[in-house]
């Protein structure tokens, strides 16, 4: 048990430097009990409310309808966007928890 909270806490901090690598203010949840694993704002004013879903191999399960109500809900008190990050591979995809809509992290500002 122990070593899958590791490999996800692993992946939480991959995706939190590749957030950081693209202009974004991140905060990593200290545990794993809260609405988001990560939160993210970027220069543009735009927020993330993110939870980081991820797998050795295969496709990352999806977030339960519980976890997901959680999600939506601390973000829209927050004024923020619920994201799922799925990690397979190494590769990081955004999508919209509400919409299942594949998200990019807004461009910096020139």
């Amino acid at each position: 048990m122990a070593e899958n909270y590791e490999y996800g806490r692993n992946q939480e901090e991959k995706v939190a430097r590749s957030l950081r690598g693209k202009g974004a203010n991140v905060k990593v949840s200290p545990g794993s009990k809260g609405a988001a694993d990560i939160e993210a704002k970027f220069p543009t004013g735009t927020k993330w409310k993110i939870q980081v879903k991820s797998t050795r191999g295969g496709e990352p399960a999806s977030p339960n309808s519980k976890d997901l109500g959680r999600l939506k809900q601390s973000a829209t008190k927050s004024g923020a966007t619920p994201v799922i990050a799925k990690v397979t591979r190494g590769k990081i995809t955004f999508e919209s928890a509400r919409s299942g809509k594949i998200l990019t992290p807004p461009k910096r500002k020139k």
